[in-house]
């Protein structure tokens, strides 16, 4: 009997099962059969047997078990499960489509600080109070561990993620070699490709479906869920965000990370010894601007931007305007020299087609006098 049967068959006050189980272990005593010794022999199919089953289902891999072995019980005298039918079938199917070789996972580190970043966004931060999704936008260097930049989003779009690389560079007096992204929309554009272009960054992408290349982000991301949103009774996103600071600070400057022996990612910072020049870092907003041709003034006496009017003042029919994207907006420059800027202008791309008609008739230009040339930075 099961300790579980005793204590049901013996008093009330009887011992429980786990203390029976106790008393058991330590007088070592042995286990009995629960059923009982068959009394006939268990039946094994001769060779002949194994080669004529494996012949008939591999001549009917259509039927199903039950049916492959109803076949084998009426024509041949061979009782067989349908589980032991299923078995030989997924052995012969196993045999003619082999399963592909497991992928080797290659393991690879940087060197130096700052030689590559990996940016994603930690998409799993449900807020309480608004019922909706906030993104956590973040770049780890590769080589300390380290969060060079943090920061909690409600609706991010590409231009987020160049700033938060600028702020990053600005803060560590540093350009990285390489970065490292997903495909998610925010992640690829013309405009970011040009910015890494004009810095020498080079832009790095994963595969599709293959989050590994990120790994060590991905793994970040599981630490913060744990360690910083699961504190939170409510997920306040002004509270979420005002608290970053001082976890992102714990985080580089006190944890300590296996990669790493234990110590925390300062350890590796601390070795940069290269830095960016101040003339770079000022200005690297300049870098991010993409070219998108020039366009004619219709009879209207605008341009036509994402199917409507583009208002820019004293523009004449016919006359050429130059349109280039930029961090700010779209920027348009006239014949004469003359700078205008249309704000929210990626805002305004990424609006669903469904959703057009929700945007104004008429989309006003405004005076913009700080446009720059393209520039190019020498490492």
């Amino acid at each position: 009997m099961s300790s579980y049967q005793l204590n049901e068959s013996l008093a009330p006050d009887s011992p429980s099962p786990r203390t029976v189980q106790r008393v058991r272990k330590r007088l070592r005593l042995p286990r009995l059969r629960k059923r009982r010794t068959p009394s006939f022999k268990t039946h094994r199919f001769t060779d002949n047997e194994k080669q004529l089953i494996r012949n008939i289902v591999e001549a009917k891999l259509y039927l199903g078990p039950y049916r492959l072995a109803w076949d084998l019980q009426n024509q041949y005298g061979l009782r067989i499960s349908p589980s032991t039918v299923r078995r030989v079938k997924r052995a012969i199917l196993r045999e003619r489509h082999p399963p592909p070789a497991p992928p080797v996972w290659r393991f690879y580190e940087r060197r130096h600080p700052h030689s590559l970043w990996h940016g994603d966004f930690f998409e799993k931060v449900t807020l309480t109070d608004e019922d909706r999704t906030a993104y956590q936008l973040t770049l780890l260097d590769d080589y300390s561990r380290a969060y060079v930049y943090c920061d909690l989003l409600r609706e991010p779009i590409q231009n987020d993620t160049i700033r938060a690389m600028i702020a990053a560079m600005r803060q560590y007096r540093t350009i990285p070699k390489g970065v490292v992204f997903d495909n998610g929309s925010q992640f690829k554009g013309y405009l970011l490709s040009a910015f890494c272009s004009n810095l020498g960054i080079r832009l790095i992408h994963s595969s599709v479906r293959h989050p590994q290349t990120n790994g060590k982000l991905e793994r970040a991301f599981k630490d913060d869920r744990r360690e910083y949103y699961e504190q939170f009774k409510e997920l306040i996103f002004d509270e979420l965000r005002q608290g970053l600071p001082e976890y992102v600070h714990y985080r580089n400057e006190v944890r300590g990370h296996f990669a790493l022996n234990g110590k925390p990612s300062a350890t590796r910072l601390g070795e940069q010894n290269w830095f960016a020049l101040p003339s770079v870092l000022n200005h690297l907003e300049s870098y991010a601007r993409h070219p998108l041709g020039t366009t004619k003034v219709d009879l209207s006496c605008c341009i036509r931007v994402h199917g409507r009017n583009g208002y820019i003042p004293k523009l004449r029919y016919r006359q050429s305007v130059s349109l280039t994207e930029t961090l700010d907006g779209l920027e348009a420059e006239t014949e004469d020299g003359r700078v205008y800027l249309l704000r929210d202008y990626r805002r305004l791309r990424q609006v669903a087609i469904s959703h057009r008609d929700e945007l104004p008739f008429c989309l006003d230009f405004e005076e913009y006098g700080e446009g720059h040339c393209p520039r190019i930075a020498v490492a």
